[in-house]
């Protein structure tokens, strides 16, 4: 047996003794949603460096994290997984520490956790086996998880939650390493990609590719709610937008190319995801 084998069975073990309910099969797939156009450190965007590495990484490995960044020794991530899975990744090495997710047992068109991204990798069944899920969200320290055959328990918490629909998704954590070609079974984009890097990037790849309906949302629309992130991010939005629609690729365009705040437009993305899917 592998290190990575080991403390996957040690982890699967932990998760499932953490569980309750009755074990039955899920149906359910998991996928990692992401934005595909975003530079990464070294100035690429993040779907050509997944393409060239051929392996989904964790923010350990990346330094690099759509939600709060603190994966390293000591870092309140760290010292989640520290407590959650028992110490299984204290000296391990950080290519097999957990990537995270969401179970998409809502049957999403946009993938299980927008909030994260426009466009997303939908799994391969045969990593459910070495999946452990939480509800709600890690960042809220929650009490309720599950592996794979337990999850029952977390999709009833969910169903019965009045929370925002961005934050009402079931985490998971693939543990042991995630190979394009042999764990992901797709890549699904937002059509604003369409005739851009992103897409000449994603069919280089050996990757089914295929798009969903599209985030699209006029100003108009973020005007007439600016209690869910704030005037300022109403403005925000106006300065990104062109003849009064926002789009994930002009977001991108905005962080990448001309200098706004990153914060920011990730609060503008929140108004796409939540009022703007066209499906």
């Amino acid at each position: 047996m592998t290190l990575e084998t080991d403390i996957c069975n040690a982890v699967i073990a932990t998760m499932t003794a953490k569980s309750s309910g009755i074990p039955q099969p899920s149906l359910h797939q998991v996928t990692i949603n992401f934005h595909p156009d975003r530079l990464t450190q070294q100035g690429e965007p993040l779907l050509a460096a997944i393409a060239n590495d051929g392996r989904l990484k964790s923010q350990f490995e990346t330094g690099t994290s759509n939600g709060g960044l603190t994966a390293y020794q000591g870092g309140d991530r760290w010292l989640w997984e520290q407590r959650v899975f028992d110490g299984a990744y204290d000296h391990a090495p950080d290519v097999l520490r957990p990537k995270y997710g969401a179970l998409n047992y809502l049957a999403l068109e946009t993938g299980a956790s927008p909030r994260f991204g426009s466009s997303y990798f939908v799994l391969q069944p045969h990593t459910l086996k070495r999946t452990s899920y939480c509800y709600p969200d890690s960042f809220f320290e929650p009490e309720h998880f599950a592996a794979n055959e337990y999850l029952t328990p977390l999709i009833e918490l969910a169903h019965s939650s009045n929370s925002d629909a961005l934050d009402n998704y079931i985490e998971a954590h693939v543990h042991g390493q995630l190979s394009l070609t042999e764990d992901v079974k797709e890549l699904v984009l937002d059509p604003s990609f369409q005739g851009s890097e992103v897409e000449d990037i994603a069919q280089r790849m050996e990757l089914p590719v295929r798009w969903h309906a599209g985030y699209r949302i006029a100003v108009k629309v973020v005007e007439q709610n600016p209690e869910y992130r704030g005037k300022q991010i109403v403005e925000v939005a106006k300065d990104i937008a062109k003849d009064g629609w926002l789009t994930p690729y002009l977001l991108g365009e905005a962080v990448n190319q001309n200098g706004f705040d990153q914060q920011d437009v990730k609060k503008v993305w929140h108004y796409l995801a939540r009022f703007g899917y066209q499906g």
